[in-house]
């Protein structure tokens, strides 16, 4: 008999030990430090929606810089683009106070579609990009040792961005820089907006290693850019009689390094 109780004690002690470090809940006071790493975030975006590219003519005017007469591309070439768009960029974040966490997030998607004219031997390409910067806000709810969830939101300004040009399959150097007429086959157009944006989300984050986790994130993306809100070449205002809308669901995968 004592030998028994003697092995259930035992048996308890280890089980006990072992939940105790892993599974009870630790206290907040203790939890203090943050991570830092590389964050793709992927964005179920309407690319023919959002850029205006209905602005920029069609096949069927002929005449406006989508047209026959300018570059030339189809709305299956729009259509190419696609509804989906990988943001790649950076995330950090670090508690300050209770459950109380800030960040930060920047990044950079982009997609393009470019043809070659087989007649003129030109290349015509055109290219969509979003850049964003946010901080980040949220409430964590401790789990277990190494399992968290978090309520927040990301806050700051995107940039939207549409470029396009037609040039020589091989451009060279010296004939970019002369400016004694205008070459109507060697030309750049560059399109651009600046709008605020927020994206309220719920994360998880598992800490796998004791300086390594993985953290994901899912959202809505909120931002508009409004009517003539479209800047030309960086130089003045172009008018856009309709507003564009970046409101999409959000997925950010987080792989950090910290403490």
């Amino acid at each position: 008999m004592p030998r028994q109780l003697l092995s259930i004690i035992l048996v308890l002690t280890s089980v006990s030990t072992l939940y105790s470090q892993r599974d009870v809940p630790f206290s907040t006071e203790e939890y203090f430090g943050g991570g830092i790493g590389y964050t793709p975030s992927f964005l179920l975006l309407d690319m023919a929606a959002s850029f205006p590219f209905n602005l920029l003519g069609s096949d069927e005017t002929g005449t406006d810089l989508l047209g026959s007469s300018g570059l030339g591309f189809t709305d299956e070439d729009i259509a190419s683009l696609g509804d989906f768009l990988i943001v790649h960029g950076a995330e950090g974040f670090g508690n300050v106070s209770g459950n109380w966490r800030v960040g930060a997030y920047v990044g950079l998607g982009s997609k393009g579609v470019a043809r070659v004219d087989t007649t003129t031997d030109l290349r015509v390409d055109l290219k969509v990009a979003l850049m964003t910067g946010s901080a980040s806000v949220e409430y964590v709810i401790p789990l277990f040792s190494n399992l968290e969830i978090a309520a927040g939101s990301l806050f700051g300004i995107s940039r939207a961005i549409i470029q396009f040009a037609k040039k020589d399959v091989e451009p060279s150097w010296e004939g970019q820089f002369t400016f004694t007429d205008i070459d109507v086959d060697n030309y750049s157009v560059a399109l651009s907006g600046t709008f605020f944006s927020f994206q309220p989300y719920v994360a998880i984050k598992l800490q796998f290693l004791d300086r390594a986790g993985l953290r994901m994130s899912a959202g809505y993306n909120v931002g508009t850019l409004p009517e003539n809100g479209w800047t030309l070449n960086d130089f003045g205002k172009i008018q856009a009689p309709s507003a564009s809308s970046f409101n999409a669901p959000a997925v950010r995968v987080m792989l950090y390094l910290g403490i």
